[in-house]
Formats: structure tokens, sequence, C-alpha cells
């Protein structure tokens, strides 16, 4: 990390930089005259989407919304570019906020409000999104699944199908798109903020929901976990519903959202880990994951 671009870039001075995490982003704890802050530095793979995210962040966070607070720079920016040989890194300051990782089920109607907010809020930006579309959802694993030459990749085919024509003409919108109990982020007084815009699309609003709502476990078929994810999407939607519009269509596609979640998730993990990160008993076991889900959710109602 490049310490001198800090201190070109902002009146602050840091008295060292820890690093807590380093994946897409090296991300750094740092304290200032007892202040803490927090830094991520974004690497070159992921500067574009890195960039649209801060975007989203400083809009969010000029409406009130509970996001990690930015620290713009001495000249108005919501971060820093720097250019090295390898590409161009992205840095970004915040305020540290302590706090832990949400709990749905617990916090499920404040949770329900605050997304409700969020969608709300993004229908009034501007900035750059993103398009997801079928082959993000769905195409991606399949490319994926071919080019594997596993043998059931037409199942799993016909099986997206299904499921991509039972949501195309669902309404689009703002999607943060991993709005897992990670990234909601919750304070010792109870507050709750959203964290990671760096998926952040226009695509299907439900999803958000879906991906915060489901308490299934991903690698392990768990009938007894339908009836808490559903549970917790009631009480979601109760709350939702007070501050964004949400159709009937697009509630009765909950459960297919969770299934199009293995889908784009699955095909992210491998591209990510490469190709050979999953064998063939790994991908018959999802395969009858999403069997079972399929047959449990034909048996019930929201």
């Amino acid at each position: 990390m490049n310490t001198k671009i800090i201190a070109k870039n902002y009146n602050i001075s840091f008295d060292n930089f820890v690093l807590e995490r380093d994946s897409g982003s090296m991300a750094y704890s740092t304290v200032s005259n007892g202040v803490k802050y927090f830094l991520r530095v974004i690497k070159p793979a992921f500067i574009d989407t890195a960039v649209d995210a801060v975007q989203v962040q400083a809009f969010l966070q000029k409406k009130g919304f509970p996001v990690p607070p930015i620290i713009f720079t001495i000249n108005g920016e919501p971060c820093v570019k720097e250019k090295r040989e390898d590409g161009n890194y992205l840095y970004v300051l915040y305020d540290y906020i302590e706090g832990v990782e949400s709990e749905p089920m617990q916090d499920a109607e404040k949770i329900g409000a605050l997304i409700g907010k969020l969608h709300s809020n993004m229908t009034d930006y501007t900035g750059n999104l993103r398009k997801r579309d079928k082959h993000f959802y769905i195409g991606r694993y399949i490319d994926i699944l071919k080019k594997k030459q596993y043998e059931k990749a037409g199942e799993f085919e016909k099986y997206g199908e299904s499921l991509w024509n039972k949501i195309k003409g669902l309404p689009r919108g703002y999607c943060h798109g991993d709005m897992y109990s990670g990234n909601i982020l919750k304070t010792p007084n109870g507050e709750l903020y959203i964290l990671d815009f760096d998926t952040s699309c226009e695509g299907f609003p439900i999803y958000d929901l879906a991906l915060i709502c489901n308490m299934t476990d991903y690698f392990t078929y768990d009938e007894s976990k339908f009836e808490k994810t559903k549970t917790t999407f009631n009480k979601v939607l109760n709350e939702y519903k007070k501050f964004n519009s949400l159709s009937q269509p697009e509630i009765e596609s909950f459960y297919d959202i969770i299934a199009v979640y293995h889908f784009a998730l699955q095909a992210t993990i491998i591209e990510i880990h490469g190709i050979d990160c999953v064998d063939s008993t790994f991908l018959d076991n999802q395969l009858q994951w999403l069997h079972k889900w399929q047959d449990q959710c034909n048996h019930t109602v929201l």
C-alpha cells in the first residue's frame, strides 16, 4: 500500500495501517488522534465495479441512508485512483463502525425496513448500474458445466430454463446483489448498516430479499430450513412493503429466486477458484439439492 497517496489526498495524519483482509481488495484498519478508520484498497481486476459501488455509496450517504460514511478527499472526491505497472488501484477511506454480522431471523423486521428504504432511495439514482440478465443468473453456470463436460449439464440447463421462464418478466430495478447477513452490520446499539456495494446492479429487487431470508444450508439439504426461510421472508416482507412496493408475481417468485441463486453463486465460485474446484460428485449433490427444493416448494404456498 502506498501511504504517500493517503497523505497527499487526506488532511489526516494516520498512526499506522493494520492489514485485516486480503482478497479482491485489501482492507486495513488505522487510527488518527484516537479515531479509528477503515481503508479499502481495491485491486485492478475489481476496480470497475468498485468505482460504481463507491458512487452508489456516496449517493446513499448524501441521502442519509445508513452506509459506512466515506471520508472524502481534500478535492471532494469519494475515492483515489493510483496507477501502477500492474494496473489501477482504488483507495476508499471510511469512518470505522463497530459491529457484528446481523441475524436475519432475529432482526427480520429491521432488515425488511432497511432494504425497503434502500430500494426506495435507489429509484432516484441516475449513475451507472450493470444490467444483470439471463447469462449472469443462469447462463454462466451452464457454460461452465458444458466446458467441464459434466454429463448432467443438460438437466441443469432444463431446470435453469424453467426458472428463467418464471422470473424473466419480473419488475427490474436496483439490486444490491449480495444481501447476505455478513453484509448487514449490526452496531452495539442495534443500528443496521448495509455494506459492500460491489455487486450493485440493475436486476431483480426480490433477489435481495430472497438472499437475506434464505435460511437453507447451501451444501446439504435440510427440510426443516424451509419453514425458517418462509417465516423470515414473511416478517421481512411485512416491513419492506411499508417503504417500497412489491408486486404479487415478485412475492410468488421468492422460492424460484433462491434456486436461481444456486446457479449464480456456483458460477461465481468457480470463476474465482477455477473450473476444477468442484467435481462431479459435488455437482450431483447440487442438482439433487435443487430437485428436493423444487419438490418441497411445490407443496407449499407463501
